[in-house]
């Protein structure tokens, strides 16, 4: 599917990593105790205590209102 050398072995391609990728592109490389965007706040859903095994990011905005986001492998 992806011809770029570059890319992750399918092998070691796991959710948390997705996860970490997509926390770095949201927060822009901060550390998700720091503020970006307006004050948002991005958390693993295992930083935030979600009683979960799924893998994913709680994005929070200034005025408390939550969005998360769940990673799911479909294949």
């Amino acid at each position: 599917m992806y011809e770029h050398s570059e890319c992750a072995n399918e092998e070691q391609f796991t959710g948390e990593l997705l996860q970490e990728g997509l926390r770095q592109l949201i927060t822009d490389g901060y550390d998700s105790s720091e503020i970006c965007w307006e004050n948002l706040r991005v958390q693993t859903y295992s930083e935030s205590g979600l009683m979960t095994r799924d893998c994913g990011l709680v994005i929070t905005l200034p005025d408390g209102r939550e969005f998360q986001l769940t990673i799911t492998q479909s294949r």
